[in-house]
């Protein structure tokens, strides 16, 4: 059974205003930045992307973990998946949106 729309129909519903739905940044140096400018930090020395099975991965390589600190903290607590693997003298951070 198929129903017809009519103009009339819509008129006489109401519907519940719809919120605009914040859209997340598109990148980490995005949501690092402001006003929608992107923010590569000093820290941030070797950058790589990979994307596949609809999710990309963003791995930055750093010497400088300390420096990377607050950035970090800031990425996690706005979404973001962020996993640190450290060796001797260097990081690998891999982050993700969630």
């Amino acid at each position: 059974m198929q129903h017809t729309l009519h103009a009339s129909d819509v008129a006489t519903r109401h519907f519940a205003p719809v919120a605009p739905v914040a859209q997340a940044p598109r990148t980490p140096y995005h949501a690092l930045g402001s006003d929608s400018a992107p923010r590569i930090p000093a820290w941030a020395e070797h950058r790589s992307v990979y994307r596949g099975s609809g999710r990309t991965l963003y791995l930055v390589e750093t010497k400088n973990l300390d420096a990377a600190g607050n950035d970090l903290q800031r990425l996690s607590a706005d979404g973001w998946d962020v996993r640190v693997e450290r060796s001797a003298d260097s990081a690998r951070v891999a982050l993700m949106a969630a």
